[in-house]
Parts: C-alpha cells; sequence; structure tokens
C-alpha cells in the first residue's frame, strides 16, 4: 500500500465519521495518475463475507455532478440552433411558465443553468410519470405547495427572473423537459445516445438501462442511522439503489409516458450512475474542448461558452443565496470555485486551508453520498472523488477553513498536495 492509499484508507476509518464507500481518481494531461478504491459498494451486515469492495467497475449515483451530463445535452440543442438559450422557455414547453410574482417576465433556458430563474425547488422536485409537469406549477396541484416553487419578491433583494442566485434542482427537470420537447424523445435515451454513448462509458439516468455488468457492479448508498435518525454507532443503512444486480421493475406509468410531459422523472439533477473512472471522460469534454472519446460532443466555442462565468455573488448587492459560502460563481450548468474569503455569508468556497486553485466542476449530496468533479481546464487535470456513504450527519461535520465537509476538506487536501494544480 501507498502513502496515498495509507491516508485515503485513514480518511475512511475516521473515528465516529467513517465512510462505507470511497473512490478517488486523479486526471493530468491525457491520463490517470492515480486511482484508488477503499472501502464497499454492498454492505451484509449479517454476513461481512458477502459485503462487495468498492473498485474501479463500480457506478455510483453521483447526485449532482449529474447536472453536467445535463448541460451538455442542453448546449447541444443549442449549437444545433434547436434551442435558444435566452428564449421564453414557454414556447418549447407548449404551456406558459411564468413565476406568478412577475407574471410579465420570461425564464429562460440560461437562467435554469444558472440558478437565476427564480424558481424553487419546494419539498419535492422529481414527480411521477402519471403527474404532468405543467400541472406542479398550477395551484390545487398535490405537488403546488402553496407556491413553494416559486420565489417570492424581497425588499433585500431583486428576485426578478434573471437577477437573483438560488441553487434548483427543479430548474434542471425543466430542462430534461425542454430536451423531450424539442426532440420528441425521452431525457434519458437522448443522453444515452448523444452524450454518453460518444464517451464509451456504460452510464446511465435510468438504472434499469445499465448493461449486466453495470448492474452488478452499481453501489448502495448508505447512512449509519437508527430509526432514520443519524448515529455514529448504528449499522450502516441502505439509502439508494440497493437492487444487488436485478434490474428493477419499470415504474407505474412509464410505460405510457410521453415524452415532453415531465422531464424530472429521470432525475436530471442528480440520477446519473456512473463510475469515477468514466467521470473523467466526462471531464475531458471540457478539457478538451468539448471532444468525446469516440466523437465530438460539443464545438469548443461551445465549451468556453460553458465555462464562462455567468452569475458571480456579489456581497454589496446580495444577489445570490451563496449556499452557504460555496456557491460563488456559475457557468452554464458548471460550478466555478473562486478561492474567495469568509464573510457574512458563509465559510469560503477553497479547496485548501491556503490559496487555492480556481477549477471548475460539480460536486453531489444525496442519500448519504458526497462527490465531486473539479478541474482546471487549461491544464488538462482534475480529479474526483466519491464517498459512498457517511457515518455521521454532515451537518455535524463542517469544514474547519471553507464550505465543504471535513471529509472533503481531507480528500482535497491529499489530492491536491500530492497533484498540485
Amino acid at each position: 500500500m501507498n502513502d496515498l492509499d495509507r491516508q485515503f484508507e485513514q480518511i475512511l476509518h475516521t473515528p465516529d465519521a467513517d465512510l462505507s464507500g470511497l473512490a478517488v481518481v486523479v486526471y493530468r494531461a491525457g491520463e490517470i495518475c492515480y486511482e484508488g478504491y477503499f472501502g464497499q459498494r454492498f454492505i451484509d451486515s449479517n454476513d461481512a463475507g458477502r459485503s462487495l469492495p468498492v473498485t474501479p467497475a463500480t457506478k455510483f449515483r453521483v447526485a449532482s455532478i449529474s447536472k453536467t451530463v445535463t448541460a451538455l445535452a442542453v448546449m447541444q440543442l443549442a449549437e444545433r440552433g434547436l434551442l435558444d438559450l435566452d428564449a421564453d422557455v414557454s414556447d418549447v414547453l407548449g404551456w406558459q411558465l411564468r413565476n406568478p410574482h412577475w407574471p410579465d417576465t420570461p425564464i429562460t433556458p440560461r437562467m435554469l443553468l444558472t440558478h437565476t430563474s427564480s424558481l424553487r425547488d419546494g419539498e419535492t422536485y422529481t414527480f411521477p410519470p402519471t403527474t404532468a409537469l405543467r400541472d406542479v406549477f398550477q395551484p390545487g396541484s398535490a405537488f403546488y405547495e402553496e407556491g413553494a416553487h416559486f420565489a417570492g419578491r424581497s425588499i433585500h433583494a431583486d428576485h426578478t427572473p434573471g437577477h437573483f442566485f438560488s441553487y434548483c434542482n427543479l430548474g434542471f427537470g425543466v430542462l430534461a423537459t425542454l430536451i423531450e420537447c424539442i426532440i420528441g424523445e425521452r431525457f434519458d435515451r437522448f443522453v444515452a445516445q448523444h452524450v454518453l454513448a460518444p464517451l464509451g462509458v456504460d452510464a446511465s439516468f435510468n438504472v434499469r438501462s445499465l448493461s449486466d455488468d453495470g448492474l452488478r457492479n452499481l453501489a448502495v448508498l448508505y447512512r449509519r442511522q437508527r430509526n432514520g435518525d443519524w448515529d455514529s454507532s448504528a449499522p450502516w443503512c441502505a439509502q439508494m439503489d440497493d437492487v444487488r444486480g436485478v434490474r428493477p421493475p419499470v415504474p407505474d406509468g412509464l410505460d405510457a409516458y410521453l415524452p415532453g410531459a415531465n422531464g424530472t422523472i429521470f432525475s436530471p439533477q442528480g440520477g446519473l450512475r456512473i463510475s469515477p473512472r468514466d467521470l473523467i471522460e466526462v471531464m475531458k469534454v471540457f478539457t478538451h474542448g468539448g471532444q468525446g472519446k469516440h466523437q465530438r460532443i460539443l464545438q469548443p466555442a461551445t465549451v468556453t461558452q460553458m465555462l464562462t462565468v455567468q452569475w458571480r455573488f456579489d456581497p454589496a448587492l446580495g444577489n445570490g443565496e451563496p449556499y452557504a459560502g460555496l456557491m460563488r460563481a456559475f457557468g452554464l450548468g458548471i460550478h466555478h470555485l473562486t478561492n474567495a474569503p469568509a464573510d457574512a455569508y458563509g465559510p469560503s468556497d477553497r479547496l485548501l486551508a491556503d490559496a487555492s486553485p480556481q477549477l471548475w466542476g460539480h460536486m453531489g449530496d444525496a442519500y448519504g453520498l458526497l462527490s465531486a468533479m473539479w478541474f482546471d481546464p487549461e491544464k488538462d487535470a482534475g480529479f474526483v472523488y466519491v464517498i459512498g456513504g457517511v457515518g455521521r450527519d454532515p451537518e455535524t461535520y463542517k469544514g474547519e477553513y471553507s464550505a465543504f465537509y471535513r471529509w472533503e476538506e481531507v480528500i482535497q487536501s491529499v489530492i491536491l498536495e500530492a497533484f498540485p494544480m
């Protein structure tokens, strides 16, 4: 075992805050220069001998890193002239999507990609196949939540669509629905054919579409819980994807689903199942000017547009909610780290305790999983890490110098000390 492996093993076994599994892959100039896999992708609490390890083939539901792939699909349509980033999404949806507080202000794809649309998640942002997305935004709907999916007016800041950043998963459900309306095909199938296949990866927004080998290697996501509450002394409790190699049944209503009705059913905001090694292929689209493993995904100018800051947090204006200090700049579906100092709005977004590289990418946080994909497009370098489950409530294990959780700070520090960027 080398020194890097030992350090990651120590993180895996953090006292009172251990991890179920961990995968780390580091890439530089065309090559993977380090990869390490630790812990289990499946834990049998009754027979440890039946537990399965995390390996290079292990696939995870990587949470919000998925948004980068959805953004690539959106930009393909924009590049082909099928979608105008600054046009009213209502023109494509076939029904009017407006924040009722600003009924005359259109919501655009650019706003959705940059989290400035004035839409909000509410309690639920993924809806059943039998629910039409247009109905979610109508008073009286079972999912209307008394208007919780819309920002309201404020005397402290301008929340008009296009002016205020607030991280929103639901916006990517709208983007997936736009894709379906334009193409007339399900979101998961379009992405599989036009983004994932050209990358040569076995990945999917629909767990049922994974290969047999992909299903066998799918990681279960875990938390240590007892009676639904966090407890670092409790057994690992499966949260997601406990399929054990068996292809799940078709969800009710999916067979009769008409593309364009409700793209949230494929979780475009967080439902991509993919291995960390294959996430490097996604990363390389951005560091190689749109070129995929097997064919070009986007033109270089389009990638440059995505990697251009569209929104930057300005404390003087209060022009957004910087996610406890972590989100201070965004491109088109891509997060940009600014190395900003801590302020009244939250801790820093830096990766290291001292000056940090200002990388691009995205992170993920769902069902016990924590993940990140960060890269420098100029240096053709970056890294991916995926934590399959945490043994302690992350909100009680905050970072010491940043808005990241402490596990993430330590992982990022180990990577960047060994491979400066």
